[in-house]
């Protein structure tokens, strides 16, 4: 059984169940080990999905907990360099462009990092540091740092920023892509911040890493027939074709 369908059928029994579920029923229910049972636990909490605890798991089902940036930045490296590259291809000397506060946009902003002619508004902090050694024209969207996402700037000051600026390309991730075709993510204020980017550029591309397929946070983001690209690590991704049908996918 490949990790992610491990995974999937983890997140299926919780719901199913409904409570708190130990580590010894779920290699019963799966026919695995406890070492893969509890790799599979780990690498589900660390997307927010499941909170751990002594000898099993139940599901978070508000989806509503941040994970910190620093987790976030260490999780799925290389999918994120993949998806970079690609996006990075799509960016042409001139543009101006929105970075959203995921760790996948950092990722980008890496790999652009020795270009000069763009400019670059982001509400990321770590974002703005990395870029302070470019020769890349930076604006901060100001605001106030997010009590529950440290790495990340909202707020009304922030979201005049996004509305008075109009960008070539918005470059945004989520936590979550559901089989629908519905983009969400797990806080209002950065859902809320990422629709000005979205209303006031000219190319919206969505990075998703292909572990958020088939997942759904509380707040709605967008549907794939908002967007224009679609950026993944695989061919998984060809699946949401059936989405839109000018939807680009990477």
């Amino acid at each position: 059984m490949l990790k992610s369908e491990r995974e999937r059928e983890i997140i299926n029994i919780l719901k199913s169940a409904d409570k708190f579920i130990t580590v010894k029923e779920l290699c019963k229910m799966l026919y695995t080990s406890e070492s893969s049972i509890r790799r599979a636990l780990t690498s589900l909490e660390n997307k927010g999905l499941v909170k751990r605890t002594y000898g099993g798991a139940e599901l978070i089902t508000n989806f509503s907990n941040v994970i910190s940036f620093d987790k976030r930045y260490h999780h799925s490296i290389e999918a994120k360099k993949v998806i970079a590259k690609k996006a990075a291809k799509l960016i042409k000397d001139g543009n101006i462009i929105f970075l959203d506060q995921s760790s996948t946009s950092f990722y980008l902003a890496s790999e652009i990092i020795n270009r000069n002619s763009l400019t670059i508004i982001t509400n990321n902090i770590e974002i703005l540091y990395l870029l302070s050694n470019s020769d890349i024209k930076v604006i901060s969207a100001g605001g106030f740092l997010s009590p529950e996402n440290r790495s990340c700037l909202i707020g009304s000051d922030a979201q005049s920023i996004f509305e008075n600026i109009y960008a070539d390309i918005t470059f945004f991730s989520t936590k979550s892509l559901s089989d629908d075709g519905i983009i969400s993510d797990c806080t209002r204020e950065e859902v809320t911040l990422r629709n000005s980017m979205l209303k006031n550029s000219a190319k919206k591309i969505y990075l998703c890493n292909s572990e958020k397929f088939g997942t759904r946070s509380a707040y709605k983001q967008c549907s794939l027939s908002d967007i224009d690209y679609l950026i993944s690590e695989n061919e998984n991704a060809k699946k949401f074709n059936a989405h839109s049908s000018s939807l680009k996918i990477l």
